[in-house]
C-alpha cells in the first residue's frame, strides 16, 4: 500500500504535475462556456423562429409551387383563392393537327380545397413532437416543401368534353363483311380505324387541370383494329353460298310457298356471333328483313281465336269455352327458313305460328260469375211486317252484352243508329203529340220495355226510363219504356257483384230478355196504382173547304190524360232494402181532332181515322 501511495503522488521535486491540472480545469471550464454559447443560440433561434411564424406557414412550405412561407391562415387561403381565380380563366389549348380546342376548368367542374390545403401547410412545423417540429423548422431553411392543392374533376362533365373531341377525330375501324350483290357475294376487306385515347386524355387532362398551370396538350390517339377480318369470314362465306344454292319451300299443312334464289339473297341478313373469342359473321334470314314476305302469307296462315260465350236453357247459364287462335311466328319461321338454307337437298321449312288467345279466356268468362237466372220478361205484339224485321234486329243489336259491376247499359247507344244500313225499315212511330208517322226503326221500344222490364225484375238499379207520350195497352201498366235517338233512354247500372248478361230474343212478334248472373237473393215486390189525375179527351173540328159537307176524317184519336205510378222494393234476404223506386207514369191529354167538309159538293167519301202504334 506504501508503495502505491509515492507511486500516485506528485513528485514534489517535479513542479509540471500541477501545471498539467490547472490546464485541465481551464479547459473544462471553456467547453461548458461554449456549450452554454450555443445552447443560447439554439434556444434564442427557437424563440426567434417561434416569433416569426407563429399561427403562420413556415418559411419553405409552398402549395402547387405557391410559396405561403411567412402567411398567416387567412393570408395563405386569400393567397391561393386569387391563383386559383386566375386559373379558372385560363384555358388548356387540345390541339390535333390543326384542330384546336380549349377547356376552362369550370368546363370540367374543377373544384380545389383550398381551406385544407392551408391546414396541411400550417401543419408542416407542427405535426410532430417539440425536437421532431424542431428538426423540420430547420431543414425548412433549406429544403422546399411544396404540397398539392387538393382537388376533384367532375369525370362526367370531362368524359362529355372528351366525346366531342372523339366525334370530330375519331375514324372507326371496318369490319371485314360480306356483300350481296344479287345472287353473287363479295368480301368486304377489313380497314383499321384511329381513335381518341379517352383514357389517356382524361388522366392527362385531370392532372393538368389541378396543377393550376395551363398548357397545351397533344390529343393521344391510338390505332383500332376492327372486331371482324377477312379471314375470319371464310367459313360465313362458304355458308352464304349454301344458303342461296337454290330455292326453298315454306310449308304450313296444304299450303306451300316457294322462296326462289332472288329472294333468298335479297332477304339474307349478317349477325355477328364469338367463335373461339373472335367476332364471327354468320348468314341469316330475320323476320325484320323478311317481314314483307311474312305479311303477304300471315292472313294465310292465321286462325282467328274464338272468345268464351255463355249459353242457357232459359234458367241456368254456362261457359262456352273459347279457343285459342293460332299467328304466323315471323321470328320462329326465319329461323326454321335459315335451318332449311344450310341443305343442298330437302331444302323444306315448316311455318311456325304462335298462339293467341282470345279477348275473353274461358278462365276469364268462369270468373264472372255467370250461371243464374236472375229475371225474365216476355213481351208480344204482332204488328206490321217492317215493324217485326225493327224488333227483331234490334233485339239483336241490345242483345249478348255483359256488364262488368258498377256498369251502365245505355240502350239507345248499344242498338245505334237506326238507318237502312244497319237494316231498319219505316214503321209507325210517334212523332208528335198523338202523332203517328212511318219512321226507320218504328217500333223498337218494344225491346227496350221488355228489357226494362228484365231489369226491374232482377232488382237492379235504374238509372232512366220514360214511359211514351200515347198510351199503349199492350204494354203492362206503368212498365213501358220509350226511347227516341238523343232524347228518352233505358239506362241502368249492374248493382251485384258479379258480372250479369244480357241475352235477348225475337222472331219480330215474341220478343224476351233474360239477365243471367249471380244470384244474392234479392227480392221485387211491387204495386201498381189505378190510374189518377184523369182529364176527359175533348173534341176539336177542323174545317176543310175542299171536302163535302158530308165528309169527316179523324187526324188524331187523340187521348184521355191520366197517370199511374208503380212502386218497386227490392231487398235481400236479411231484410237490407236495395232500391226503393217509384215510377211516374204521364200521359196528357190530347184532343181528338177531326177534319170535317165544308163545300157544297155531293161527293161522298168514306170516314177515316189513324190508330195509334209503338
Amino acid at each position: 500500500m506504501n508503495q502505491y501511495t509515492v507511486r500516485n503522488q506528485t513528485n514534489p521535486r517535479n513542479p509540471r504535475g500541477v501545471t498539467t491540472k490547472k490546464r485541465s480545469r481551464r479547459f473544462g471550464l471553456g467547453a461548458l462556456i461554449a456549450v452554454g454559447v450555443i445552447i443560447a443560440v439554439v434556444v434564442l433561434g427557437i424563440l426567434v423562429d417561434s416569433v416569426l411564424y407563429y399561427n403562420k406557414v413556415h418559411a419553405g412550405v409552398s402549395v402547387a409551387g405557391q410559396d405561403l412561407g411567412g402567411m398567416t391562415r387567412s393570408e395563405a387561403i386569400a393567397n391561393l383563392n386569387r391563383l386559383v381565380a386566375e386559373t379558372q380563366d385560363s384555358p388548356i389549348t387540345l390541339t390535333s393537327g390543326e384542330k384546336k380546342w380549349e377547356l376552362l376548368p369550370a368546363q370540367a367542374g374543377t373544384v380545389f380545397d383550398v381551406q385544407k390545403a392551408v391546414t396541411e401547410a400550417m401543419q408542416v412545423s407542427r405535426k410532430n413532437n417539440f425536437f421532431g417540429d424542431l428538426v423540420e423548422r430547420f431543414r425548412l431553411y433549406f429544403t422546399q416543401v411544396d404540397l398539392p392543392l387538393v382537388g376533384s374533376v367532375d369525370r362526367a362533365r370531362l368524359d362529355k368534353f372528351i366525346a366531342g373531341i372523339a366525334a370530330e377525330l375519331d375514324v372507326p375501324p371496318v369490319n371485314a363483311g360480306l356483300a350481296i350483290e344479287g345472287t353473287e357475294i363479295r368480301v368486304i376487306e377489313h380497314k383499321n380505324g384511329q381513335v381518341v385515347d379517352r383514357e389517356s386524355l382524361a388522366a392527362t387532362l385531370e392532372e393538368v387541370l389541378l396543377s393550376l398551370h395551363a398548357t397545351e396538350v397533344q390529343v393521344p390517339l391510338m390505332v383500332k383494329e376492327p372486331d371482324v377480318k377477312a379471314e375470319d369470314n371464310e367459313e360465313a362465306l362458304r355458308t352464304a353460298r349454301t344458303m342461296i344454292s337454290g330455292p326453298i319451300t315454306l310449308v304450313d299443312g296444304e299450303k306451300r310457298w316457294t322462296l326462289t334464289v332472288d329472294q333468298i339473297a335479297s332477304y339474307m341478313d349478317f349477325t355477328s356471333e364469338i367463335k373461339n373469342g373472335v367476332p364471327t359473321l354468320v348468314p341469316v334470314f330475320t323476320a325484320n328483313k323478311m317481314t314483307p314476305f311474312f305479311d303477304s302469307i300471315a292472313p294465310e296462315v292465321a286462325k282467328e281465336p274464338i272468345n268464351a260465350s255463355f249459353d242457357s236453357d232459359g234458367e241456368k247459364a254456362w261457359v262456352v269455352p273459347g279457343i285459342d287462335g293460332e299467328a304466323l311466328d315471323y321470328a320462329k319461321t326465319a329461323e326454321a327458313i335459315t335451318a332449311a338454307s344450310f341443305k343442298t337437298t330437302d331444302r323444306v321449312a315448316q311455318v311456325a305460328v304462335t298462339k293467341v288467345e282470345p279477348d275473353l279466356t274461358t278462365a276469364e268468362a268462369e270468373a264472372m260469375g255467370i250461371k243464374d237466372k236472375l229475371a225474365s220478361y216476355t213481351t208480344q205484339y204482332v204488328g206490321t211486317p217492317n215493324r217485326q224485321v225493327n224488333v227483331r234486329i234490334t233485339t239483336e243489336y241490345a242483345s249478348n252484352v255483359i256488364l262488368a259491376p258498377g256498369q251502365i247499359y245505355n240502350f239507345d247507344k248499344q242498338i245505334g243508329p237506326r238507318t237502312p244500313e244497319r237494316g231498319y225499315k219505316l214503321a209507325p212511330g210517334i212523332v208528335g203529340p198523338g202523332k203517328l208517322e212511318d219512321v226507320y226503326g218504328g217500333g223498337i221500344c218494344q225491346v227496350s220495355t221488355t228489357l226494362f222490364n228484365a231489369a226491374f225484375f232482377a232488382g237492379l238499379e235504374i238509372i232512366e226510363r220514360r214511359n211514351h207520350s200515347i198510351y199503349i195497352a199492350h204494354y203492362p201498366k206503368g212498365r213501358d219504356a220509350t226511347v227516341t235517338a238523343g232524347g228518352a233512354n233505358l239506362r241502368f247500372r249492374n248493382d251485384t257483384s258479379h258480372y250479369i248478361w244480357i241475352r235477348g230474343t225475337s222472331n219480330g212478334i215474341k220478343t224476351t230478355f233474360t239477365i243471367y248472373g249471380t244470384s244474392d237473393g234479392r227480392k221485387v215486390e211491387y204495386t201498381t196504382s189505378d190510374f189518377y189525375n184523369v182529364v176527359a179527351r175533348t173534341e176539336v173540328t177542323i174545317a176543310n173547304p175542299l171536302k163535302p159537307t158530308t165528309w169527316s176524317s179523324v187526324i188524331i184519336d187523340g187521348q184521355a190524360g191520366k197517370q199511374c205510378k208503380v212502386v218497386r222494393a227490392v231487398t235481400l234476404p236479411d231484410g237490407t232494402v236495395l232500391h226503393k223506386d217509384t215510377f211516374v207514369s204521364t200521359w196528357p191529354m190530347i184532343p181528338r181532332q177531326i177534319e170535317v167538309g165544308t163545300s157544297s159538293t155531293t161527293t161522298v167519301e168514306p170516314t177515316t181515322t189513324t190508330t195509334n202504334g209503338g
